[in-house]
């Protein structure tokens, strides 16, 4: 069983949605990353409240996600790609003004909460977009390429925003880049994107109605979808727990946060296709997401000996490597599992209960590295065995996921095909 490693041969929409990936994430990159910054340093918010916040935006998203997934198996991709966006503008513009005039927290909250939920509407459109327009075998072609260019945003995106911080000496700035980015995304989207999925209405809604049952009756679905809410505590903390831990309780320079996501921007466009190259050998994407899961845990034991910047890059380096094995992966699953007219419904459904992993995580790795926050180097230990431990979870499902995508390259599912038999 091997996927086709093909990525000039995919199709120009694919092109297309990954150019937006690029505007988007440099835009938006910063906010994602300075937030609980902006938190803690501007606002005296505790610890545990902004891993609250953080996590509970989290679950808004996936179950925004949930039902925009459903949404666009109903009315198709385009309509939720283009026109969905259009209102954070406004909203990032708001959160520039809140946060320059230090509006009270609430409007900040507020303000974040409704980009957080409009940001979700697109999600889930996107994945099934690509899976729309590329077999099974290049699928995991297609979600590398939007990863690559996403990720050459990220490598640009939080070095203006730390640099802008510097220069002004606050983070307001932030929200008009992401404004401005989000402009660019809907004129690009609007002018080149054309549909990829015209639905059946009335066997979309039928199929919709029976979503339920068909995914409950995935026993391998619903087996990966629990490793995932393991995963999402545990990658949890490469992101608001490492923010904090860097600038609060190692008392590092806020650039170096800038630095060491730059990296892994860099990174993934220099090693995501050589790492998708190995990966279209052989093997399947359950092995090789345990793979990742294996260098995330290796990554925070780094952690362990220091937060100076040396030891921050020799950190990101390793997980990034993890994150190019686990994260072109994610789709490709679940768009195999899927009926084709329940992609967009599966990513949400996913989405929606691994939530439930990344507000653990946010909330309880904020609380217990506070707890530990005069010996917060062994907050990492604890997640790097923890990370080890899930890994196995994903070697074991390996050989059923080999069976489903065996079946899955002989007869893709119809439209139709709500009833579909996952007892196989």
């Amino acid at each position: 069983m091997n996927y086709s490693f093909s990525l000039r041969s995919l199709d120009k929409r694919v092109r297309y949605l990954a150019w937006t990936r690029f505007i988007r994430s440099f835009g938006r990159g910063s906010t994602f990353i300075f937030v609980p910054l902006i938190f803690i340093m501007y606002y005296q918010v505790s610890f545990l409240t902004t891993g609250i916040l953080l996590g509970s935006a989290t679950v808004i998203q996936s179950l925004v996600q949930y039902y925009s997934g459903k949404w666009t198996d109903l009315v198709g991709r385009r309509k939720i790609l283009v026109y969905t966006q259009i209102p954070n503008i406004l909203f990032y513009l708001a959160l520039f003004q809140s946060v320059a005039a230090l509006y009270p927290v609430i409007l900040v909250i507020l303000f974040w909460y409704l980009t957080i939920l409009i940001n979700a509407l697109q999600y889930p459109a996107v994945q099934a977009a690509v899976a729309d327009v590329t077999s099974v075998q290049d699928r995991m072609s297609g979600y590398t390429v939007l990863r690559v260019m996403a990720n050459l945003g990220i490598a640009i995106g939080p070095m203006v925003g730390a640099y802008s911080y510097v220069l002004t000496g606050g983070f307001q700035y932030i929200f008009m880049i992401a404004g401005i980015a989000t402009i660019a995304e809907v004129v690009l989207l609007y002018q080149y994107m054309r549909e990829t999925f015209e639905p059946n209405h009335k066997e979309a809604t039928k199929s919709i109605s029976n979503l339920h049952r068909v995914y409950k009756a995935d026993r391998l679905f619903l087996l990966f979808t629990a490793a995932g809410i393991i995963t999402g505590f545990f990658l949890r903390q490469r992101g608001t727990s490492l923010t904090i831990f860097t600038v609060l309780l190692q008392n590092e320079p806020v650039q170096y946060l800038a630095y060491i996501w730059a990296l892994n921007g860099l990174l993934v466009v220099l090693l995501q296709v050589p790492i998708l190259s190995i990966m279209t050998r052989g093997l399947n994407a359950m092995f090789w997401r345990g793979v990742g899961v294996i260098f995330y845990a290796a990554s925070f034991i780094i952690l362990f000996f220091s937060a100076g910047l040396i030891y921050l890059l020799v950190f990101m380096t390793i997980s990034t490597v993890g994150e190019d094995f686990l994260s072109p992966t994610t789709q490709s699953i679940i768009t195999t599992m899927a009926p084709e007219n329940l992609r967009g419904s599966y990513i949400g459904v996913y989405n929606l209960y691994t939530s439930i992993g990344s507000l653990l995580g946010s909330a309880l790795g904020l609380y217990v590295l506070y707890e530990l926050s005069s010996v917060s180097e062994i907050f990492w230990i604890y997640i790097a065995i923890g990370t080890a431990i899930v890994s196995a979870m994903y070697f074991l499902l390996g050989p059923s996921f080999n069976d489903r995508f065996e079946i899955e390259t002989v007869s893709q599912p119809e439209s139709t095909q709500y009833f579909v038999d996952f007892r196989r």
